[in-house]
């Protein structure tokens, strides 16, 4: 088989197919492969007995209410800025460990990566961790419609990062995470350090 090197990239065989797996993926894949992931983590929490919206209430497209019972049953709220600065770590990471990947393979990688941490974020341990015994309500975990909102504003934290340089990013995502812990007295910071038990 003949090799040739392209100016842009690796050798190319005679296939066209890079030999050193960067290989783009099509954009029918992707959502192929975005849509079975994300199914199974709708089908999980329906399992779990989680509600579609808020059962108690009207649908909000964003609320920013404080309370436990309340948290994570609308389209958006302050944990969505959380997921968005995830989202431009995720690309901060994945750029780092794989340069020369196609933009839609890294992004396809943060996807699956979020829709993951949807399950375990939903799991009975981890939403046990997330309640506070001093507040009088309860929090129970996403609901259907907040947890794959969760994963498009990933998604949307993915794509900012990749349009700007990383000095931005970080200073985007500094900004966010002392606005999200000043305003709810969480975030990415110190919600991962009680789930470490180190809070």
């Amino acid at each position: 088989m003949s090799i040739r090197q392209t100016s842009e990239g690796p050798a190319i065989g005679a296939s066209g197919q890079a030999h050193d797996g960067r290989v783009p993926i099509s954009w029918l894949s992707a959502s192929l492969c975005i849509l079975a992931v994300n199914g199974f983590v709708v089908l999980y929490l329906w399992v779990m007995g989680r509600p579609f919206v808020a059962p108690h209430e009207p649908f909000q497209l964003f609320s920013a209410s404080l309370s436990q019972g309340d948290n994570s049953l609308h389209l958006s709220d302050p944990y969505s800025l959380s997921h968005a600065i995830f989202g431009m770590g995720l690309f901060l990471f994945i750029d780092w460990m794989k340069p020369h990947w196609f933009f839609g393979r890294k992004l396809l990688v943060a996807i699956l990566g979020s829709a993951f941490w949807e399950v375990v974020e939903n799991t009975p341990f981890v939403v046990d961790l997330f309640n506070d015994p001093a507040q009088g309500d309860v929090y129970r975990g996403d609901s259907i419609v907040n947890s794959l909102s969760d994963t498009l504003f990933v998604a949307l934290g993915f794509v900012f990062a990749s349009r700007v340089r990383w000095p931005v990013v970080v200073a985007v995502a500094v900004v966010l995470e002392i606005v999200v812990s000043l305003w709810i007295h969480d975030g990415l910071i110190l919600g991962t350090l009680k789930v470490l038990g180190l809070q």
